[in-house]
């Protein structure tokens, strides 16, 4: 497990994108620089994924701005990542 100290690293960002789950859920995906995936829906709750889980996730579009990162505080606020 890691801290989520830093949101960002030089040689790999953070990669967050609107994403649907299971062709119903609707959120947000997040890559961190470690490859693992998360999804996030509207009321911030954190998910890690399973690459089975993850695959069943459709990406939508990239999520830019303050909202990428109110996005990113919800992965921070979860305070550990695997």
């Amino acid at each position: 497990m890691q801290t989520v100290a830093n949101l960002t690293t030089e040689n790999k960002p953070f990669l967050v994108h609107y994403a649907r789950l299971y062709g119903a859920l609707e959120g947000y995906a997040i890559v961190v620089p470690t490859g693992a995936t998360y999804f996030c829906d509207h009321d911030a709750h954190l998910y890690a994924l399973t690459p089975a889980h993850a695959a069943a996730m459709t990406l939508l579009g990239a999520v830019a701005g303050i909202e990428r990162a109110h996005v990113l505080q919800a992965l921070a606020r979860a305070g550990e990542v695997a």
